[in-house]
């Protein structure tokens, strides 16, 4: 299993390899990608994946460790975010989201 530092490390190398006008377009495409999926009709779909899933998983006695409530919750949340431009969400995250180790 990789640490945190060597996986820090495997994202500079990227970036390094790259450079980082292509390393910062990567992530942009990587965020974009995830938005444009984000269309009513997926997060439907999704969300009616979500509750299927759950109602077969507690006919069976599966215990998860996230609701299907809250995994919905989750998407409409996403659903939301992607609202936003990807530079305003990811200035946000800078200045607002800690992420710790």
């Amino acid at each position: 299993m990789h640490t945190i530092t060597q996986k820090m490390n495997e994202i500079a190398g990227l970036e390094n390899q790259y450079g980082s006008v292509l390393f910062r377009m990567g992530l942009t495409q990587l965020v974009d990608v995830g938005v444009r999926h984000l269309t009513d009709d997926n997060v439907e779909a999704s969300i009616r994946q979500i509750i299927a899933e759950g109602e077969i998983n507690k006919a069976n006695g599966v215990v998860t460790i996230m609701t299907p409530e809250f995994q919905c919750q989750i998407v409409r949340c996403a659903a939301e975010l992607a609202k936003f431009s990807i530079w305003d969400l990811f200035a946000y995250i800078k200045k607002y989201v800690p992420i710790s180790n």
